[in-house]
Parts: structure tokens; C-alpha cells; sequence
């Protein structure tokens, strides 16, 4: 990959789905176009269509030594509309209950173990009921790096976040988190709403890092970042199709992200014992039909919903599982507890 081809990799992956060149104008348009138009192969015509929304899922994945498919432990689809010039960021909880063939138990979160970004891919678009054009994938130490690279991003942290078990040990308090600190505040989930507020945290260190990104003395930062996401990053999109969005540029800003979690409830498996044994986010389709236009439309959707009667606890009859499926099935994602005040295991208060 050239080094051009490197740069704008960044620029418009960064850019267009974190917020890096909301607002940075027609600055950035006309250097990318003026270094890179002669530089598309010509065979390769875009596939994206002018003014066309454009979706994309970030796949945050949790990969361990040795592995090559790793679980999705961040799900956000974020859906680009040049014509409105804004941009619609869905985040996915990651014990959202999906369908997979040989796992009746399957969770959003173990789609890119059994299929790649692609079965990943295939199962977002089946709840949200839209066509996902493009991923973008990255690891948790490659996030770290990233961040280092850029020397931390600004971020009110709103409470005392600790699981020493995680690496996760923040105060609350405004504050510039590190790489290793930035990890923690995305992975940390000991709140009463356990994902659910997950999520929420995640787009506001997403809008933070655009922000972060946007300061002119960060400009100088680029070649060590460029570096750092070149090395991170997977992702299947196309030269040609990053040179079209970077047209996009010019009329986003800061203020062009709206941001909400996949609708739905809370659904809670119990053996005919009233133990837990498993705890899914269902989503709701009335909501999710549409969902999209309607936050581009600026209307608020309700993210939690009420379970339908009976279903918020329901007696598991279903056999264990050794399918290669069900790898991701028993890790750690019991933040069914978490969500509980009474659970007390992710809300240490130690100081």
C-alpha cells in the first residue's frame, strides 16, 4: 500500500466514521482530490453513488493470542447522508439475541467469531433492516495504540470506573485518558443499565475523540497516527470508494452526529432452578423498523422497551451447546449482574 494510499486510509476511515474531518472543509476536499484523483486505478469505479447513504459497522473485536476471528466486543453502525450532512451512529449491546444455524443461543457478539465481519455484517443488517455497504475492524490493542499515538483524548469521566480484573482503574472527573485508559472507559460496564449505558459512554468518548482530533496541534501528529491505523485497521473499504466520501467532507461538522442504542429489552434465561443462565438484549422491531430515518429525521426513539408479558424471564430448556458456534456463548458478558445495583461486583467503590 503506498504511502498516499495509507494517508487518505486514515483520513477518510477516521475521518468520515469518528468525526476527524467533520468540519475540517474544503481544505481537506481539494488536498485529497488534487493528491489523490490521478492515483484511483481505473478499473475500479466507485460503488458508491453520488448523494447515496452510505453504511458502515465499526467492529471493535477482542482478539486474543493465535486468533484470527475474535468476538465483537463494540458493535456501532454508523449510516452517512451526504444529502443531509449527517451522520446516524447505532451502537448494538453485545448480548443482543440473534440467530445463528447450530446456536440457539447465540449473541450479536459471537457473529464475527463464526463468519468474519462478514456474517457480522449479515446479522446487524438483519436487525436494523439495512444494507451494510462497508466494516471497519480493530482490536483492542490497536485501539490503545492509536490513542497513544495521538496522545490521549479529552474526556469527562462521569463516575469512578473500576474492575481491576479489565485493567480498568478511572476516576471520575474531566480528564486526558491515555491509550490504556481510553480501552477502559469504552470497555467498562458496571452501571445500574449495565450495556445499555455501555454504549452511551462510547458514543461520548467517539464525539470526544473528534473533537480531540480537530485541534490544529494535533495536525502534526498524523504520520505516527497514519502509522498506527495502517498497522489496526481492517477494513474492506475500496480507494474509489474513499474518494467519493471524501467529497462528504466539506459540509459535515461536530454537530452532524446523532447517536442512540438499538432499541429494545432485556430478556433473562433461568434453569428450573430461578438460576441464570443467560441474559440477552432483544431488540424491539417496531422501534428498529426505520430507525435510521427516523433519527436523521431528528425524532428521539425510546431505547428501552417493555417485554412483552412473560418474556423478561423465561425457564431455559435448551441443551449446552459444544457447537463452534457457541464459542462465544459462556465468555465474559453477564452484565445481566452488572445492570442489577444489588449485584455490586462491577461497582467496587474503592478510591
Amino acid at each position: 500500500m503506498t504511502k498516499i494510499k495509507v494517508f487518505f486510509k486514515f483520513m477518510i476511515v477516521a475521518g468520515l466514521v469518528f468525526g476527524i474531518s467533520f468540519g475540517v472543509g474544503a481544505s481537506l476536499q481539494s488536498f485529497l482530490l488534487s493528491h489523490l484523483a490521478d492515483k484511483t486505478p481505473t478499473e475500479e469505479a466507485p460503488a458508491i453513488a453520488d448523494g447515496e447513504r452510505t453504511n458502515i459497522l465499526l467492529l471493535g473485536v477482542d482478539a486474543r493470542p493465535g486468533e484470527t476471528k475474535s468476538r465483537a466486543d463494540t458493535m456501532i453502525l454508523a449510516s452517512i447522508d451526504p444529502k443531509l450532512n449527517k451522520v446516524a451512529l447505532v451502537s448494538i449491546p453485545r448480548d443482543t439475541k440473534i440467530e445463528i444455524d447450530g446456536d440457539p443461543a447465540a449473541k450479536i457478539n459471537s457473529a464475527n467469531v463464526v463468519g468474519g465481519p462478514e456474517l457480522a455484517s449479515e446479522k446487524v443488517s438483519e436487525l436494523i433492516g439495512e444494507n451494510i455497504d462497508y466494516y471497519v475492524e480493530m482490536d483492542f490493542k490497536g485501539f490503545a495504540n492509536i490513542i497513544n499515538a495521538l496522545g490521549g483524548v479529552n474526556i469527562n469521566v462521569d463516575q469512578r470506573m473500576y474492575k481491576p480484573s479489565e485493567d480498568i482503574d478511572l476516576k471520575a472527573g474531566q480528564q486526558l485518558l491515555n491509550g490504556r485508559q481510553a480501552l477502559g472507559f469504552v470497555r467498562y460496564r458496571g452501571y445500574v443499565m449495565g450495556d445499555i449505558d455501555r454504549t452511551t459512554h462510547q458514543q461520548a468518548f467517539l464525539k470526544a475523540l473528534g473533537k480531540e482530533l480537530l485541534k490544529p496541534k494535533n495536525i502534526v501528529k498524523l504520520p505516527s497516527l497514519v502509522r498506527e491505523v495502517n498497522r489496526n485497521i481492517d477494513t474492506n473499504l475500496r480507494l474509489s470508494d474513499m474518494l467519493k466520501m471524501a467529497t462528504w467532507a466539506p459540509g459535515f461538522n461536530s454537530n452532524s452526529i446523532i447517536a442512540q442504542t438499538l432499541p429494545g429489552y432485556f430478556l433473562d434465561k433461568r434453569d428450573a432452578y430461578g438460576n441464570l443462565t443467560q441474559s440477552y438484549w432483544v431488540a424491539d422491531q417496531d422501534k428498529t423498523e426505520g430507525l435510521i430515518e427516523k433519527m436523521l429525521a431528528g425524532q428521539t426513539v425510546t431505547v428501552i422497551s417493555e417485554a412483552p408479558t412473560g418474556g423478561s424471564k423465561q425457564v431455559d430448556s435448551t441443551p449446552n451447546s459444544n457447537d463452534s458456534a457457541s464459542v462465544a456463548k459462556n465468555d465474559e458478558t453477564d452484565w445481566e449482574r452488572s445492570r442489577l445495583p444489588s449485584s455490586g461486583h462491577e461497582t467496587d467503590s474503592k478510591v
